[in-house]
């Protein structure tokens, strides 16, 4: 029986998606890039320093990752309050999880000021007993750093955690760090294989459906 649950955040509890690839298509822009779709996948489940790197070198930008990603943050951060989206099914899925009494932390390769903001504007303060970002960590996902950081802020071994996921590097962090996965994917990973899932779900409203079985996994 797994004792706590573990959510992703963007593309799984929040519609970050279509924010992200316009904050980082506005940013190329501005050195007359433009971002493919085939890119953007490539980033799904990445830390935005990561992305960054990424971006600068496949792109040949003239500009440093950290300038980069500090373009793109502005944009970014700035649209979250009023454009920021909850993914179907969340908040059902959080109310059944509360009549488990099941606990429950936040593994996100979000960055902390972020992940504040975000965890804000979907009113989910006080859902979470933990919370791990990525740049608490030295390597983002597929490293299994960020799981890990959650479960032991959680108290509760790896083990007896299930996570929810809706990328394949997110996949890879949390069977990494010895967690179940159920794979949850987005309309930016339907496409992607999930090596390592023991289940891949439609959405969270399956997910909920499923929970009992799920949390004996």
């Amino acid at each position: 029986m797994r004792t706590a649950v573990v959510f992703d955040f963007d593309g799984l509890m929040a519609d970050s998606e279509p924010l992200a690839e316009w904050a980082w298509q506005e940013t190329l822009a501005r050195y007359g890039r433009e971002l493919d779709d085939q890119t953007f996948r490539e980033v799904q489940g990445m830390r935005v320093v990561d992305s960054a790197r990424l971006f600068c070198e496949r792109f040949s930008l003239p500009i440093s990752p950290e300038r980069a990603m500090a373009e793109r943050d502005k944009l970014f951060l700035r649209a979250v309050p009023t454009r920021l989206r909850p993914r179907p099914g969340l908040y059902s899925l959080l109310d059944e999880l509360a009549t488990y009494r099941t606990p429950l932390a936040v593994a996100t390769s979000g960055h902390c000021r972020y992940v504040t903001l975000a965890m804000q504007t979907l009113e989910l303060d006080g859902r979470f007993r933990a919370v791990a970002a990525g740049d608490e960590v030295e390597r983002g996902k597929p490293a299994p750093e960020i799981y890990l950081l959650a479960a032991e802020r959680l108290g509760v071994s790896p083990d007896r955690c299930l996570a929810l996921e809706d990328a394949p590097l997110g996949v890879e962090a949390a069977v990494a760090a010895g967690m179940r996965c159920v794979a949850v994917p987005s309309q930016w990973t339907a496409t992607l294989e999930f090596p390592g899932a023991d289940i891949v779900l439609p959405s969270l409203h399956e997910v909920k459906e499923a929970l009992d079985n799920l949390l004996e996994l």
